[in-house]
């Protein structure tokens, strides 16, 4: 390549010519991303947007579309369910955390108190009477699942913390609502601006105060002879009590309402839903068997026997004889159609291709795109679990276990957490839950007191010995702690050493010995001899070597 002629003037400045040239032979330096000659990137213009703008109808539709998807689409529906039951589960439970240095207290102190709070706590939250929900229809492990599945759909979630007197101490109860009902009163959509967007109110900091809630739902048709009501809910009361919690996931940094998981699976959910539709329409036709019978006899006389034209001469006897006998005694085969046709017709049948001859494959990628955006496995979804050996299930487990925790983690802090400090302080107003230094330091050291952690679903396991085995061996060499272990099992640890201590002291009192939990399970093919198991980790005795 010539390279380009540059002048430059006494003053050091470049004339037009040598920018254009030096432009030409060694470019602009911009990055492809932002071109516009290139064909990938031609006529791609998005504009950036503002992630808290009012955009009513884009999230109605998606909102719409995504809860279609769940009703009828039993892919979704099934993933759903999947993402749920792993990160939730049917009754997730509370795990105070207590931090002791801020409270000046000892370990000891915590596990007393931990104890009493969250016994006390299990009990509102399985009230046989339901009484810690607003309906009296769920447990609290169940308001939560439902919660998080409308989060996970719908994109948000939302419930006010309410104060009922039901016959208990602890008035505190949670109302689970569509978050759809959140949103700028009629009267007020004219002052939408940074202080109010989409029935949210703001400070001037921008974080959310208060909420507009409609008394009732926007589809809700029963009862519409009055004039709408929004009821303004503030998020929090007078002493920092939450009084709403509205949970959403931002992925923009002033984005202040959420958008269904599902928008990203949409179009790959519907095309696999047509594809699947017209598979199915296809494999029945072909099953469909059918009979064709020719009826004897020419055109003219069953013309003449169907429009008669009033001469009795030119229909023969037969001909209305064999119509009297087929109406009379019709043709029937179970689950078959059968058809008479009149003289010299005859079938043709459509070969019966199916309209895509790889639609396993693609039913399977389509599904995959799926799974990636519900943040779950393609075996999970599908329940089809060829092809799965432990290296890659174990693979899989991993990848999926962060993303459960991290999801867990997420939504059990802005959801479960406040609805508990809420409990928590009625419960110290009360006296049945006593706080150092009185309940009034609660309030100095609210956050400290209130720290919690939940417990849902267990790890899962793909080998149990093998990861037995593993766990073993990291906590023996202090890469893990024996409490950690079991919480990935989905169990409390202080349930298990409860029921440890009772099962120890229940041997002693019948004489028998402490089991041994330090046995290697007998070779395969090897006699049962309890001589030759050794304790786990202990190497094997080596042969005696003898001199020659």
């Amino acid at each position: 390549m010539e390279k380009p002629r540059i002048r430059i003037r006494a003053d050091g400045t470049l004339p037009e010519a040598s920018r254009q040239a030096l432009f030409t032979a060694y470019g602009n330096g911009r990055r492809d991303a932002g071109r516009s000659d290139l064909p990938e990137m031609n006529g791609w213009n998005p504009p950036p947007g503002f992630a808290g703008s009012n955009s009513y109808g884009e999230r109605d539709a998606i909102l719409g579309r995504a809860r279609d998807l769940d009703k009828n689409n039993a892919w979704i529906n099934g993933g759903l369910d999947r993402r749920v039951e792993s990160v939730i589960g049917g009754s997730i439970r509370l795990a105070a955390q207590p931090e002791l240095t801020i409270l000046n207290r000892d370990y000891d102190w915590r596990m007393k108190w931990t104890a009493k709070t969250e016994a006390r706590f299990k009990v509102w939250g399985k009230d046989i009477e339901r009484r810690c929900d607003a309906r009296q229809t769920l447990t609290f492990g169940q308001i939560a699942k439902l919660a998080y599945l409308t989060y996970l759909r719908d994109g948000e979630a939302a419930a006010e913390i309410r104060d009922d007197q039901r016959g208990i101490s602890n008035t505190t109860n949670v109302l689970l609502f569509e978050a759809e009902r959140i949103s700028t009163p009629s009267d007020r959509m004219l002052e939408e601006g940074p202080l109010l967007r989409n029935g949210i109110a703001f400070a001037s900091s921008g974080a959310p105060i208060g909420y507009y809630v409609a008394s009732r739902h926007p589809a809700d048709s029963a009862g519409r002879q009055g004039a709408d009501r929004w009821d303004y809910v503030p998020r929090f009361g007078k002493t920092g009590r939450a009084k709403l919690v509205h949970v959403f996931s931002p992925r923009f940094a002033e984005q202040n309402r959420g958008i269904s998981r599902l928008a990203e699976a949409m179009v790959p959910a519907k095309m696999l839903d047509r594809v699947d539709r017209a598979e199915v329409q296809a494999a029945l036709k072909a099953a469909i068997l059918s009979f064709f019978i020719k009826s004897p006899g020419s055109t003219d006389d069953l013309q003449q026997a169907l429009a008669p034209t009033g001469n009795d001469n030119e229909v023969d006897a037969w001909v209305e004889q064999y119509l009297d006998y087929r109406t009379k005694s019709p043709v029937r085969m179970d689950a078959a159609q059968i058809i008479h046709l009149l003289p010299d017709e005859d079938v043709v049948t459509p070969d019966a291709n199916h309209p895509n001859t790889n639609y396993p494959a693609f039913a399977r990628f389509v599904l995959q795109k799926v799974a990636a955006s519900l943040g779950i496995s393609y075996p999970q979804l599908s329940q089809d679990w060829s092809g799965i050996n432990y290296s890659s299930a174990r693979a899989l487990l991993n990848e999926l276990w962060r993303s459960f925790l991290e999801d867990r983690e997420f939504f059990t802090q802005q959801f479960c957490t406040p609805i508990y400090a809420a409990w928590l302080e009625v419960e110290v107003a009360n006296g049945d839950i006593t706080i150092p230094g009185g309940p009034a330091n609660f309030y100095r050291n609210k956050t400290a007191i209130c720290m919690a952690e939940w417990i849902g679903p267990g790890r899962g396991s793909v080998d149990p010995l093998k990861e037995a085995n593993a766990d073993n061996l990291d906590t023996a060499a202090g890469r893990k702690s024996t409490v950690e272990a079991i919480l990935e099992r989905g169990r409390d640890p202080s349930d298990v050493l409860a029921e440890e201590d009772w099962y120890l002291k229940e041997r002693a009192k019948r004489s028998m010995d402490a089991p041994n939990h330090n046995v290697k399970a007998a070779p395969t093919g090897a006699e049962d001899d309890p001589s030759e198991t050794e304790p786990a980790g202990v190497p094997p005795a080596q042969p005696e070597r003898r001199a020659a």
